[in-house]
């Protein structure tokens, strides 16, 4: 099944069409007088691309803070460390610059060049005998991102956590690392808001030139549980730092981090093959219900040909084979169907996700916000051959809106998901050969049926069907006119062959007077299509995480947005599947 996007651009055709039925089946253009409709905020067909570097000219400092004794926040051991890395900036520049700070994650620290080898030294006493034996310098290896952000008029700040690397041991043993990283973390930002204060330690000409009221984080691997966790140690401070937004890079979470109080986006590389089963997609579905009236936005990418370490240039093997095997048809790079990004083209992508965002949330450079609002497409330079012909299912972005920019249909909560919406209206099924309320064991994805692994761990329903079936929801005359998108969190099920060709069905939206309109879900949503890969547990990368389905209301026509009835998805465009959704709300979008 060959998936069609609508754009903006097609939508707004839509609506201004001369009479008759649209390909959905519906009056695009015959909505009743006298009742309420949503607007949509003007917004790019195409997100503005951040790959282009500015014209400030930039220094670039190594610096040694001397060192810090930190702890496993489980065991108790304390153990030190170096506050070492370095610094970029605009060198010369007319306001305050907003701080970004980077850490990477767990490598080894000391390597040979040939085929990166570890080499068993402690705590960051790597000798540098090159070509035959070096450290291995994980905080310089986002340098392309360092210098695109700071010449746009960042300080950017990229830190080594060796030392860390050297004592954190396995996942199994301690909180593997977290509360070490963050504490490292706040000392290389508690000494940088003294130099704005005071200066120092050869940074005078810093002195009251970095915006600390602006902040931004990224944490690749074990750094992005380490901003995670960042969050919460710094909220506990007598003086805490402002943390603007949170970026986490293909992250662990063996800790169950809360991701509270921030603006926080996560991106989930679908051939990692070092933190296999995506667990920022974990912390993602967790932080949704941690805090309900948190206004801050979060959002999940994921990026179907990306891996875990060709984000940082000092990471150049594949990790892919850590858990797959060569042969896997969507990830394994001897396959001919492999859909693998080049580590070029990883850092292209990671440089347009981790740009847009910090210079959009942290920057409140507006020109990046249509990107994060899910209804623009990503720029030609990180699609395939910089083509963008079917560059949305390469790059699937879900988002939830803060407290006062959306109202939740159903989060699927399992007591009551059968028959019970969060707004109290009815639920009801008909026609299905089966349906249940689900969650899974994240870890290991198992629990909803064959759809084996679900990463996505919130819960959620998985509906079946072998003819025509209907989920119906009641909205309650529910006033939805000041809202922008419709949005369903979804994914096609692994295991019933009849979904291999990709799935589809309708959306339907009734007001209190009786009347409806229909759209095809897959004209709105690259995520409905089969896993791609071989089956996980025999080395492949199949496996599902749900995605946003979101569908800007202006696409609805002929329906009172003010008195709004029913929400139904309807399964009758294809004669068989099954299907996993979660999430149904309408949010609001701020370009």
């Amino acid at each position: 099944m060959q998936y069609r996007v609508i754009t903006l651009a097609a939508i707004a055709a839509l609506l201004t069409a001369c009479g008759g039925q649209s390909e959905f089946g519906t009056p695009q253009n015959d909505s009743p007088d006298g009742v309420a409709r949503p607007t949509l905020p003007p917004i790019a067909d195409i997100a503005t691309d951040p790959a282009a570097g500015g014209a400030l000219e930039l220094t670039s400092t190594e610096y040694d803070f001397g060192r810090i004794t930190v702890a496993d926040e489980q065991t108790g051991t304390t153990y030190e460390t170096d506050v070492h890395g370095y610094i970029t900036y605009p060198t010369t520049f007319d306001t305050a610059l907003p701080v970004l700070l980077f850490q990477h994650g767990r490598h080894q620290t000391c390597e040979t060049t040939l085929g990166q080898l570890p080499v068993p030294v402690g705590d960051d006493n790597c000798p540098d005998l090159a070509p035959i034996i070096t450290p291995a310098n994980s905080y310089r290896g986002y340098d392309y991102l360092v210098q695109n952000l700071a010449s746009h008029g960042y300080a950017v700040i990229s830190i080594d956590t060796n030392d860390i690397n050297d004592n954190d041991g396995s996942a199994n043993a301690g909180d593997a690392g977290a509360l070490a990283r963050a504490e490292l973390i706040l000392t290389h930002l508690d000494a940088f808001r003294d130099i704005n204060t005071s200066g120092g330690n050869g940074f005078d000409a810093l002195l009251g030139r970095l915006d600390f009221e602006h902040i931004g984080l990224m944490g690749h691997s074990r750094g992005g549980e380490g901003v995670n966790k960042t969050i919460t140690l710094n909220a506990t401070r007598e003086q805490p730092h402002t943390l603007t937004a949170v970026f986490s890079l293909a992250p662990t979470d063996y800790n169950a981090l809360d991701v509270t109080g921030v603006t926080w986006a996560t991106l989930l590389p679908y051939c990692d093959g070092d933190v296999e089963n995506l667990m920022g997609a974990f912390a993602f579905d967790a932080a949704r219900n941690l805090a309900p009236d948190d206004s801050h936005p979060r959002f999940q990418i994921l990026a179907m040909g990306a891996n875990h370490n060709y984000f940082n240039t000092v990471w150049t093997s594949d990790d892919w084979e850590i858990h797959g095997t060569a042969n896997d048809s969507h990830c394994g790079t001897s396959a001919e169907t492999n859909k693998r990004d080049t580590p070029e083209a990883q850092r292209a992508l990671g440089t347009f996700f981790m740009a847009s965002f910090f210079r959009y949330f942290v920057g409140g450079e507006t020109a990046f916000a249509d990107y994060w609002t899910g209804l623009a497409d990503v720029p030609p330079t990180i699609c395939p051959e910089g083509d963008s012909t079917g560059c949305a299912q390469r790059y699937l972005l879900s988002a939830w809106s803060g407290a006062d920019d959306r109202v939740v249909i159903d989060t699927t909560p399992l007591a009551s998901s059968l028959t019970t919406n969060a707004l109290g209206g009815a639920i009801t099924l008909n026609g299905f050969a089966r349906f249940e309320a689900c969650t899974t064991e994240a870890r290991d994805g198992s629990g909803c049926g064959e759809s084996d692994p679900t990463f996505t761990s919130t819960e959620q329903l998985l509906l079946q069907w072998t003819a025509a079936a209907s989920y119906t929801t009641e909205l309650g005359n529910l006033d939805a006119s000041d809202y922008h998108v419709l949005t369903i969190r979804s994914g096609v099920s692994i295991g019933d062959d009849a979904n291999l060709d990709g799935q589809d069905f309708v959306i339907a939206l009734t007001d209190s007077a009786g009347r409806s309109a229909r759209l095809n879900a897959s004209a709105f949503s690259a995520a409905l299509f089969y896993p791609p890969g071989d089956a996980f547990d025999g080395g492949g990368s199949r496996k599902l995480i749900l995605s946003d389905l979101r569908i800007p209301l202006t696409a609805f026509g002929g329906i009172d947005f003010g008195h709004l009835q029913t929400l139904a998805l309807e399964f009758s465009t294809t004669t068989a599947g099954t299907v996993q959704i979660t999430d149904l709300q309408f949010q609001r979008v701020s370009p």
